[in-house]
């Protein structure tokens, strides 16, 4: 087994987001013969939503395979699933389309080992209407922050590795797209605090363009508009917009 110190010497590159997102535990088992070798790594979580956020992070776009419940997606080199607190992933490290039912099996029985759990909420506070499918994603510190949108150096949401923010892409019928990023924060003054602690540590390719006392409205290196506004206890960020925005918040 390996735990949160020993990561780095199995995930090349990627352990930071790992960690970020509550990484708990890895068990490793691996079935080889006949020239080949087959792994599977079972990624234990902090809790369901640590695990949906990496399983949404890693993924990519879905490709559900036949005979395979879970969530999941894959294909002959790979198998990543998506199960209670535990990101699964199975490994074909030659490729061999042979052995994809192999894999399915594994995957199968893996899941069957795991309880179901309750369902997750935290993309809940996304606003449904326009929402582009499949685009939704959590966060919870600046490492899946950049994967989103490039605010500002290290964690100028005031995440702290706890807090799960949500964002997704979103299209309007008159075809206007953008990506809105919600942030729950616990009470108003931390909500605030993380406001004041963004508008004062944004990106230098940022730049202001707007404000008032519980919104800004900004303009990034690539010509495109965003606006950050607090909305009780919640952050609201839109980026990726086309035209300055007005109240599109309200």
């Amino acid at each position: 087994m390996v735990g949160p110190a020993g990561l780095y010497n199995v995930i090349d590159g990627g352990a930071e987001l790992f960690l970020e997102m509550g990484f708990v535990q890895l068990q490793v088992q691996k079935y080889s013969g006949a020239g080949t070798e087959i792994a599977i790594e079972a990624y234990r979580m902090e809790n369901a939503a640590a695990a949906l956020g990496i399983y949404l992070l890693t993924c990519s776009r879905e490709t559900p395979l036949p005979g395979l419940n879970e969530r999941h997606s894959g294909d002959r080199f790979q198998i990543i699933m998506l199960k209670n607190d535990y990101l699964i992933q199975i490994n074909n490290f030659n490729g061999r389309q042979e052995l994809l039912p192999v894999m399915i099996q594994l995957a199968r029985q893996t899941a069957a080992s795991i309880p179901t759990g309750a369902p997750v909420r935290e993309l809940d506070i996304l606003p449904a209407a326009n929402q582009v499918p499949k685009t939704a994603r959590l966060l919870r510190g600046p490492y899946s922050l950049q994967a989103v949108y490039t605010l500002g150096e290290g964690d100028v949401l005031r995440l702290g590795g706890e807090i799960f923010a949500a964002a997704a892409e979103y299209r309007e019928p008159t075809g206007a797209a953008y990506t809105m990023i919600v942030v729950p924060y616990p009470e108003a003054a931390l909500t605030r605090a993380a406001f004041d602690n963004l508008r004062g540590h944004l990106d230098r390719y940022i730049h202001v363009v707007g404000e008032g006392t519980d919104f800004f409205n900004f303009k990034d290196f690539q010509n495109d508009f965003g606006r950050a506004e607090i909305r009780e206890n919640r952050l609201v960020i839109m980026v990726k917009l086309a035209q300055l925005p007005d109240s599109r918040l309200e």
